[in-house]
């Protein structure tokens, strides 16, 4: 009985002294994703021009940031374990069978670890970047963050939507925005098939917000005519492609110019 209270106290000692050092972690892990969130927030509002962070540099700092955090909390998940005498057992066990564990992990965690993978290779070869407009598939928007596992995208109704990075990866991506600070809003009308295409165009080359317009498409459906507006921002490119498509339905209305599928 005297060996087994000295037994329970020393178990219950390791329990406080594992559970104080996983708190210890995420409370590091807290105070440094904070410190380099202010210190990104801090170099990319600087007014000078000198300190500004290009997309590039923002979108390595949100990933080192992320990998930093995950880091320190796997550091004192483990640094928890070792409190345990069991740990070590499991330990030994773990090395003589890592072989099959490797192959349940990473059967089990096939898409976590392809979306970690993908994370990390989007950040350094940086096909997207963070504040550039993409389109992938039909949805189109801003990367607003792009995390380990996932990107998020704003749309342009306000929305986000949420791609896995293994998507971004291994489909096609349209990124006007690498190589230049302003990208062209396009929209995309459709009249009908015996409609004045010359006519429409003309009216439509006459809006303050249309640079170019054509023919983008002829089909026994419609005439698909391609409008091209004045150069904004990547973050107000969908704003702007919204408008031009209001201004140009508008005028081909007001026109007599039909829709197709209007009637």
């Amino acid at each position: 009985m005297g060996l087994i209270l000295p037994y329970a106290a020393v178990e219950w000692t390791r329990i406080g002294a594992a559970a104080l050092t996983i708190v210890l972690a995420f409370l590091l892990a807290w105070v440094i994703g904070r410190l380099l969130g202010a210190t990104e927030k801090r170099l990319h509002s600087r007014g000078d021009g000198q300190g500004e962070l290009d997309p590039g540099a923002r979108t390595r700092l949100r990933l080192v940031r992320r990998l930093v955090f995950a880091a320190v909390i796997a550091g004192g998940v483990f640094l928890a374990l070792l409190q345990f005498d069991s740990f070590d057992r499991l330990a030994a066990a773990a090395i003589t069978s890592g072989a099959v564990i490797t192959a349940v992990l990473g059967f089990a965690g096939r898409d976590s670890l392809a979306n970690a993978a993908a994370g990390i290779a989007l950040a350094v070869a940086q096909p997207v970047r963070v504040g550039d407009y993409v389109e992938l598939d039909e949805v189109s928007g801003v990367i607003e963050d792009l995390t380990l596992m996932y990107t998020w995208l704003r749309t342009s109704d306000d929305g986000r939507t949420i791609v896995p990075n293994q998507v971004l990866m291994t489909q096609a991506i349209g990124n006007d925005s690498i190589g230049r600070p302003l990208v062209a809003p396009d929209a995309s009308v459709w009249i009908e098939p015996g409609a004045d295409e010359t006519l429409a165009l003309e009216r439509l080359g006459a809006l303050p917000a249309v640079r170019s317009g054509l023919v983008a498409r002829a089909v026994p459906e419609g005439i698909q005519l391609r409008l091209t507006g004045e150069p904004v921002t990547p973050e107000e490119r969908g704003d702007a492609e919204a408008r031009l498509r209001v201004e140009a339905l508008r005028t081909l209305r007001e026109s007599g110019i039909r829709l197709a599928g209007s009637h």
